[in-house]
């Protein structure tokens, strides 16, 4: 039971992940997007989850937008 539970809460977790790298996509202006279009980005994000979301995060935003 607590292997379920466990498996669970990871599962919650990585989609809560998954949710806000899209969120944050969403709102992301194209001209800071790097390497690939929005739409490209996001069948990344869904499709190979959950490194999809630590792709996103690494390599698709522009460091310029936070310096």
């Amino acid at each position: 039971m607590v292997a379920v539970v466990t498996v669970v809460a990871l599962m919650a977790l990585l989609g809560w992940i998954d949710a806000r790298c899209l969120a944050d996509l969403a709102r992301t202006p194209d001209a800071d997007l790097r390497y690939f279009t929005r739409n490209t980005w996001a069948l990344i994000i869904v499709m190979s989850f959950p490194i999809g979301p630590m792709l996103y995060l690494l390599y698709a935003r522009d460091p310029r937008r936070y310096s």
